[in-house]
């Protein structure tokens, strides 16, 4: 918990909703349980079935705070996350008379640029409704947090793009509109307390574990969805696994429909392959980063990219391509390497990124969403 000076504003009552609580999204909201020093009373719905969530977490979560009574106490703000109508809940509040505080929406994602499947019905025939749910929370909202720079600038450049090809609209200067109430938080990467296991209580080694096997070792943390590029893994198995003797580990999460082009990897490539498969135990997987040399990325798009972040603040140099979120989440001089064309001096290029990931420490990240919230509230 945040130490409060005695000129420090008083903590405030957060409502907070999370409709899609798993995975980096449960990992945001522990954080800011952890550090913020406001009081939270969170709201939750388990992290499935996506597309029902934004139609439907509104008037779902709404009545869920409604038997549990939690709108009976007093709050100074409500704070929900992008899963959900925003617009809906803020209706469905007013009409209870509670909705005369500031609301607050973080955006972990946005839908007017999310890829779709390449089978997929093209830009025509696809379904723009989740995007403008995006757009109609945001617009509903009195302060707007993106994860990232890159997550603001390519929904704005989306939903333009989308709205030009609504007939008769009359929207005007929605970039303009969108940034004045926009502000970019990188979210809150907490690294377990490994001090149990050789390293610090901050998740950072003394010294790298390396392997005395001449291998670099390739650590692709990624879900196994096609919008992660399982393709272009395989691929770069194939060009430079024997010429680089790379060896992988693979500590994505897996679903029922498995890419084809995993399945290929795990059987060309099984002599190769340290470990495949999720690790649901923080200290084990800081483990297996602690073991890898680089963060290789393939994703066709990344917001963020919590997972690449902790692999970089575990001591991996960056294999990320120049795009996304990468080109804000790495400093300048950091950009373009890979195995093929290693930096000179390994340490300081670790140095320079820890560094420049300052922002996103768990205790910095919320601080700042917790001044950004008084200053909302006031």
């Amino acid at each position: 918990m945040v130490e409060i000076g005695p000129s420090s504003p008083r903590p405030r009552r957060i409502l907070g909703f999370e409709p899609f609580d798993s995975g980096s999204h449960r990992a945001v909201r522990e954080s800011i349980e952890r550090h913020s020093r406001h009081r939270w009373m969170w709201l939750t719905r388990p992290g499935r079935a996506w597309k029902w969530r934004m139609r439907l977490a509104a008037v779902e979560m709404f009545e869920q705070a409604q038997r549990a009574g939690v709108l009976d106490a007093p709050f100074d703000a409500v704070f929900a996350t992008s899963l959900m109508s925003l617009s809906d809940l803020r209706a469905l509040m007013a009409r209870a008379g509670r909705g005369g505080v500031p609301f607050i929406l973080y955006l972990h994602e946005n839908q007017a640029i999310y890829p779709t499947r390449d089978d997929a019905p093209g830009p025509d025939n696809w379904d723009a409704n989740y995007a403008l749910t995006n757009l109609s929370s945001i617009l509903a909202a009195d302060r707007v947090i993106f994860n990232s720079a890159w997550n603001r600038d390519s929904f704005i450049e989306g939903i333009e793009a989308l709205l030009r090809r609504a007939p008769d609209l009359e929207l005007h200067d929605i970039a303009s509109r969108l940034r004045s109430i926009a502000q970019v938080i990188w979210p809150p990467v907490e690294p377990p307390d490994m001090s149990a296991q050789g390293g610090s209580a901050t998740g950072e080694w003394r010294t790298r574990r390396a392997a005395n096997d001449g291998a670099i070792r390739i650590v692709w943390p990624h879900r196994w969805e096609h919008d992660k590029g399982p393709d272009a893994l395989l691929d770069i198995a194939r060009h430079h696994a024997e010429s680089l003797n790379l060896r992988f580990i693979i500590l994505g999460q897996r679903f029922r429909d498995v890419p084809p082009a995993m399945i290929k990897l795990q059987q060309r490539f099984a002599d190769r392959i340290d470990h495949c498969g999720f690790v649901d135990d923080r200290c084990e997987y800081w483990q297996w980063l602690s073991r890898a040399d680089w963060v290789l990325s393939t994703a066709r798009h990344e917001f963020f990219g919590i997972a690449v972040v902790e692999a970089l603040l575990a001591g991996c140099l960056p294999w990320l391509p120049d795009r996304l979120s990468y080109r804000e989440i790495l400093p300048d001089a950091t950009r373009n390497l890979s195995p093929v064309t290693p930096p000179r001096d390994p340490e300081a290029v670790r140095e320079a990124i820890r560094a420049h990931l300052a922002p996103a420490r768990a205790e910095e990240s919320v601080r700042r969403l917790d001044r950004v919230i008084e200053e909302t509230i006031n």
